[in-house]
């Protein structure tokens, strides 16, 4: 079954990765959080840290993440009565020489790093960023293949960090360093010196905090990399897992990719990993070759589009594995590139603090080597940073994984080249959701399914449907027997393809019915 990117249209890793490159911020505590001035009466004799901090947050309502190493084996002896849960924990932390803070209704407990070790840290991953990577466990396998699963078009694959549980990364190569997106395992990861750095995010939102830390081990099958900078951001809105349908805990990319030479087959998805002095190159005929250009440790390659009016424009794109649509372009980046006379305003997905809308329309096609894809659909978003992100370093937009799916994909950093073998899915028409209504999974696992955006104007809209009304039946399919992949499908199959519907909608059911149809 084919898999088409749908207006989830993330561009999840370009957001994250080029926003987590700040400096870090002061080790202070958030002064405004009202709940830390409510008085309460503790008593503890001989009892864990843990479990302390533990009855604080079920107190509070909050969430908690810490290193279970620093709090191991550490006993409190308390008897405080009537006096602000700030002072407690101000008193825990110092005693144990430890810092807290609160950020997003999650309280997270961390070393204190004075500044000299603070300094030796940054010297530290500067150096590392340029030496490590990840290494195969036996060192006589000449390749590895991972198996993964894919969702709008993403490589998710399994990782472990610090012996953790199984987490699902998206594989990115817009990524330098692993990012943690949601933490169901939080306080299993024990991750190291977990230092706050203000982020920028993209979107209708405010700035975040996100937590560097360093010194960290993660394992794919068959593969290990030592002394990880991981990058973590506490943002409880910002649910990669909720619009793939399936759970997500972060991104990885570059170092995953920087030592060896990585072939990506989409259609049978799996990913193999080959040592370089052992790897030979055997080109087919029909095997098209790309010169990379290494930019920021991040891969672009040059190209054409043919706009609307027929015009070649030449364009640099990032080639983002972590991208689910075809392209995405800047207007700004070049007079010639316009947005398409026929288009639709739209969701195109999530950014860091806020919801992303832009642009969507067909340009004429794209060069691919000798091949031109026809008619490839582009979102131009309509944010000034993220076109300022687009257009630096002399780029044009991204090169997404709607195009590479069409493609047996061999990635080779150090020779800087990248080899696409045509599959059959080079002939499938470039599609995108015709109902006008965004669907996502708030519980991934479980067959819940609610509308979440509908496009005014649009068949699902004039079918009287609304937001939050919760999905029963699509075409006669109940939602137990479904998945959020299978409902994106259905809703670009074809145009003029009728679609009948039952929602929940306040505790009654509604059902109605529209057809798909084309905008553009």
């Amino acid at each position: 079954m084919k898999t088409i990117g749908t207006k989830i249209g993330l561009i999840v890793a370009m957001l994250l990765a080029v926003l987590l490159t700040t400096s870090t911020t002061g080790l202070a505590q958030q002064p405004n959080n009202q709940a830390l001035d409510q008085n309460i009466s503790i008593y503890a004799e001989d009892e864990a840290l843990s479990d302390i901090i533990e009855k604080i947050c079920n107190y509070l309502n909050l969430d908690y993440s810490y290193n279970s190493s620093i709090v191991e084996g550490k006993k409190v002896n308390l008897n405080i009565s009537n006096r602000p849960i700030k002072y407690v924990l101000d008193k825990l932390m110092k005693d144990f020489y430890l810092l807290f803070e609160i950020e997003d209704n999650i309280l997270v407990v961390r070393d204190y790093v004075p500044l000299e070790e603070s300094m030796g840290y940054e010297n530290s991953q500067n150096f590392l960023s340029a030496n490590r990577g990840f290494l195969f466990d036996d060192p006589r396998e000449k390749s590895i293949t991972i198996k993964f699963k894919s969702a709008s078009n993403l490589i998710i694959i399994p990782v472990t960090i610090n012996e953790s549980d199984t987490l699902n990364f998206i594989l990115d190569t817009g990524v330098r360093f692993p990012i943690i997106t949601e933490l169901p395992f939080v306080n299993k990861l024990n991750l190291n010196y977990l230092m706050p750095v203000k982020i920028q995010g993209l979107g209708e939102g405010y700035d975040l905090t996100a937590y560097r830390s360093a010194n960290n081990s993660i394992k794919l099958n068959g593969l290990t990399a030592w002394n990880q900078e991981i990058q973590m951001i506490i943002d409880e809105n910002f649910q990669i897992s909720h619009m793939l349908g399936l759970p997500v805990h972060g991104l990885i990319g570059f170092n995953l990719f920087k030592d060896y030479i990585v072939k990506i087959d989409y259609s049978n998805e799996k990913i193999t990993l080959f040592r370089p002095e052992h790897y030979k190159y055997r080109d087919r005929k029909k095997d098209i070759i790309l010169p990379l250009h290494l930019d920021g440790n991040k891969p672009f390659v040059r190209t054409s589009i043919v706009t609307e009016d027929l015009q070649e424009v030449p364009v640099k794109l990032l080639v983002d594995t972590g991208a689910s649509d075809a392209l995405w372009l800047s207007e700004k980046s070049d007079d010639r590139i316009d947005i398409p006379q026929n288009h639709i305003e739209t969701f195109l997905g999530k950014g860091l603090n806020g919801d992303l809308y832009g642009t969507k329309g067909r340009i004429d096609g794209l060069w691919v080597g000798p091949m031109v894809l026809p008619k490839p659909i582009v979102a131009f978003p309509n944010s000034e940073l993220i076109d300022q992100l687009i257009s630096s370093n002399d780029r044009n937009g991204t090169l997404g994984a709607e195009i590479l799916r069409r493609f047996i994909v061999t990635m080779d950093y150090r020779n800087s080249r990248m080899t696409l073998r045509p599959t059959y899915r080079v002939k499938e028409e470039f599609n995108y959701n015709m109902s006008g209504m965004e669907v996502i999974n708030p519980m991934p696992g479980l067959p819940i399914f609610t509308i979440t955006d509908i496009r005014e104007n649009s068949p699902a809209y004039f079918a009287g449907l609304q937001v939050n009304d919760q999905i029963l039946s699509l075409n006669n399919n109940h939602h137990q027997s479904i998945e959020l992949n299978d409902i994106n499908l259905l809703l670009q199959s074809r145009e003029n393809k009728k679609i009948k519907i039952t929602v929940l909608r306040d505790g009654e059911e509604y059902k109605t019915s529209f057809e798909l149809k084309k905008v553009f």
